[in-house]
């Protein structure tokens, strides 16, 4: 609530770069539809993916991780979870998918903050749906192994007036908007996380949160590429974001934008990204292979076959592994292990 309080958004000078960052954001968006009208086979297999990749890699960020088998079980819904992190995993499995059908019913307040945690707790115990009843910091460890306490959030006894306060702000500037939506929604994220409500699952609430928020505004491509996959791939710019933001967040004296101008950030490279898929399908409709080709050259260091096949899902088996086997003979790819999940790399 500290990035809202005092009229701190509507005081603050939107840096230039943030203005633009915000204008190509919404440069993709105005074009978004124009790609949900194409290739219906092609975005239902990208919704697909993106709920899979958004499950493994949101948990990922917290340290919790299954096997590809296990998690291809759990998330058809057709297993009981093992253990604690399976659980979690399913949890969050749950709480995506109400997001993904429900977001236009659904309301940002309290008891729906709380009623997602306790859905991403409901397979492991009953500690979920309950706000955080112990102080907690926010560590950080360092390579020598000490604990390095980077920020203390607010404490358990002032916490659900926090929440309460929060959303009510939230609302006040959904409502009136006066705000640019992307700052709204990043800010709230940030007050979220800095006054880390819960035990456990801050991380994961806020991504939830996100994902919400940003359909409220008709932001749709959390829809067809994983948020939080792309976080996961910049994690440490996404912990030295919020570190920094967070700096005089307690006094009101925090600098939000270092923290947005991450958020827009990895809005601006899903969007991309999705146009990169979708656009190629489009233009590209009748020409598979071309497609498997283009997303095998469009990749940046090792990637695996895998990563191809969720770039190009409605490519069959076959084909991919007809223009692997043609890439490789003509020396534009190597591979570097064996195995399905064996990485490879460009050599042009």
């Amino acid at each position: 609530m500290m990035s809202f309080r005092n009229e701190k958004l509507k005081n603050e000078e939107v840096p230039m770069d943030i203005v633009k960052l915000i204008g190509k954001i919404n440069e993709y968006k105005g074009k978004q539809n124009l790609y949900l009208d194409q290739a219906p086979q092609v975005l239902e297999k990208l919704k697909e993916v993106a709920v899979v990749q958004s499950t493994k890699a949101s948990n990922s960020i917290e340290g919790i991780v299954i096997t590809d088998k296990r998690l291809k079980e759990i998330m058809q819904d057709n297993t009981v979870p093992e253990d604690r992190s399976e659980g979690e995993i399913a949890g969050y499995r749950d709480v995506l998918n109400t997001i993904h059908t429900s977001y236009d019913a659904i309301p940002i307040k309290p008891n729906i903050i709380l009623q997602f945690h306790r859905d991403l707790y409901k397979f492991v115990s009953p500690e979920g749906g309950k706000w955080k009843n112990q102080d907690n910091v926010i560590e950080e460890i360092l390579p020598n192994g000490e604990r390095y306490v980077r920020f203390k959030p607010l404490s358990a006894a002032k916490t659900p007036a926090a929440i309460e306060e929060l959303c009510n702000y939230l609302n006040r500037e959904m409502k009136e908007e006066n705000i640019e939506p992307l700052i709204l929604i990043g800010a709230f994220v940030l007050d979220f996380l800095s006054i880390h409500p819960f035990n456990d699952g801050n991380g994961r609430m806020a991504r939830l949160l996100t994902l919400l928020l940003l359909y409220k505004y008709n932001y749709k491509v959390g829809r067809y590429i994983s948020l939080e996959k792309v976080i996961a791939k910049s994690k440490s710019n996404y912990y030295e974001a919020l570190n920094k933001s967070s700096v005089g967040w307690h006094e009101g004296d925090h600098n939000i934008f270092i923290w947005l101008n991450y958020f827009l950030g990895t809005l601006l490279a899903a969007y991309k990204e999705f146009e990169d898929r979708v656009g190629l399908v489009r233009n590209k409709k009748g020409n598979k292979s071309y497609r498997v080709e283009q997303a095998i050259k469009s990749t940046l260091g090792k990637f695996e076959k895998g990563d191809i096949r969720n770039a190009c899902p409605d490519v069959s088996e076959s084909t991919i592994n007809r223009v692997f086997k043609k890439l490789k003979e003509e020396g534009v790819i190597e591979l570097l292990g064996k195995g399905r999940n064996a990485k490879w790399k460009r050599l042009e």
